[in-house]
């Protein structure tokens, strides 16, 4: 996509739409990163200047400068001399930030990423089930159960069926007792809120697999480490091999609210 010319500005408004009355650096973050993220931009196109984005939205220059400043920081966009504001390419972003993945989860899907999200938890999720398989106290056991049973509750359709999902996943690097693999609970939810509702729509299920789950969490309840570790291995490659061979991915659909009782 080429850059804006100063011909298109007078079209910000609806580029990016107007502004309502929440914080507007927040607002044009969100904007202008979901029209990076979106596939609006491409890398190397220029963003409006500063002087123009402020003139045509009628916001600040503080303003526009901090979220260029926000958007910086998530690896979405770099300044260069003479050449302005410019996108970055996908290899440069954050694809961790849960900002920008709340854009990509807004966008239409992206094979790609959502395999390379699948093999990154390949990369330390069956070595978690296998630790927690050795370690987890009572306590951390009912978790897991509890989170399965949620994920029961949520194939009727009652609930959003990504947060037991992630519920799940997350009890089970917690009960590695590893304080090291604790702070990946929160990348595994970043990650299925994006790929979960994709790959159960692949599949025809309300939520994830429930057989497969229930094995991983009977092999955690027996201590058996390897079998927990194999079973967690084998659900992660079979729902890439059927991201990777599907013709196309479906589009996203709606995410319902979990109900409080269940928080």
């Amino acid at each position: 996509m080429r850059p804006y010319a100063k011909s298109d500005i007078p079209n910000a408004d609806r580029a990016f739409g107007s502004f309502g009355d929440g914080n507007i650096t927040v607002e044009l973050v969100n904007r202008l990163g979901r029209e990076i993220v979106s596939g609006r931009f491409s890398a190397s196109d220029s963003l409006p200047n500063e002087g123009a984005l402020s003139s045509e939205l009628k916001i600040s220059r503080t303003a526009v400068r901090e979220a260029i400043k926000m958007l910086t920081a998530k690896g979405l966009v770099g300044s260069r001399p003479r050449r302005g504001t410019e996108v970055r390419p996908v290899s440069d972003w954050n694809l961790l930030d849960s900002d920008v993945l709340r854009w990509l989860r807004q966008s239409p899907p992206d094979r790609r990423i959502v395999i390379e999200l699948l093999e990154l938890r390949l990369g330390f999720e069956p070595a978690a089930a296998a630790l927690a398989a050795r370690r987890a106290d009572p306590t951390q056991l009912a978790r897991i159960e509890e989170a399965y049973g949620f994920m029961r509750a949520s194939a009727a359709g009652n609930y959003d069926p990504v947060e037991p999902d992630c519920r799940f996943h997350e009890s089970i690097i917690a009960a590695t007792n590893n304080r090291f693999y604790e702070p990946l609970g929160a990348l595994v939810r970043t990650a299925l809120s994006l790929t979960a509702p994709i790959t159960n729509a692949i599949f025809g299920h309300a939520v994830g697999d429930l057989a497969a789950h229930g094995e991983v969490l009977l092999a955690i309840e027996r201590k058996d480490e390897q079998r927990a570790f194999d079973l967690m291995r084998g659900l992660l490659s079979h729902v890439a091999r059927e991201v990777a061979e599907a013709e196309s991915l479906p589009p996203l659909p709606d995410r319902r609210p979990v109900a409080a009782a269940e928080k």
